[in-house]
């Protein structure tokens, strides 16, 4: 058993969540990708190479025009199959988004080249799944690949992959020299409720 799932959003949606970046770029809400690390936040092409929205950044309007809160409403659709498949979640306290979902933007050639997980540190302690959404088709290259899995999911427009956050699931982003590749992705967080 990998915990590695695959679930579908409607592509529509994606269309709007893409109109919703390149709007953000042009507003300037956008920012070069960001890795965080042991000596702190840094920007590195050669590891990450994108263009990241943080949603937490752009205006209540934006993301109702863009369909942001229906995007929510099929993610959770999602994490309830997910928690489903493996009933054990119904035993952990309350979880929710409670990190600023990044819509990110990789260039032919860019990508989260580096493998790494999502649980490193203190800071990220609360992260008790990952999720992430494939926003467009690319059929070269674009997947993730899952280290000690020996897996790579394809970048399939409005497939949403969900998963643990700790070592086991190292990951990385596979590289397409020749397409352009959208995705949503965030946590779910142990909240106090």
């Amino acid at each position: 058993m990998h915990f590695i799932e695959e679930f579908q959003i409607d592509p529509d949606i994606c269309d709007d969540l893409i109109a919703l970046h390149k709007e953000g770029r042009k507003l300037g809400f956008a920012q070069t990708g960001k890795l965080g690390t042991a000596e702190g936040v840094i920007v590195d092409k050669k590891k990450k190479d994108s263009s990241d929205l943080g949603l937490v950044t752009v205006p209540d309007e934006l993301l109702e025009k863009h369909r942001v809160p229906e995007y929510y409403m099929a993610l959770k659709g999602c994490v309830d199959q997910y928690a489903e498949k493996y009933p054990e979640l119904e035993k952990v306290g309350p979880y929710r988004i409670a990190e600023s979902p990044i819509i990110q933007y990789y260039k032919p050639g860019g990508g989260f080249k580096l493998k790494h997980f999502e649980r490193t540190g203190w800071e990220t302690t609360t992260r008790m799944l990952v999720w992430m959404t494939y926003l467009n088709d690319v059929t070269e290259g674009g997947g993730t690949h899952f280290v000690y899995q020996d897996m790579t999911v394809s970048a399939r427009k409005g497939k949403t992959v969900i998963w643990p956050p700790d070592f086991t699931h190292a990951h990385a982003g596979v590289v397409s020299n020749t397409q352009k590749k959208y995705v949503i992705t965030g946590w779910l967080n142990f909240v106090n409720d």
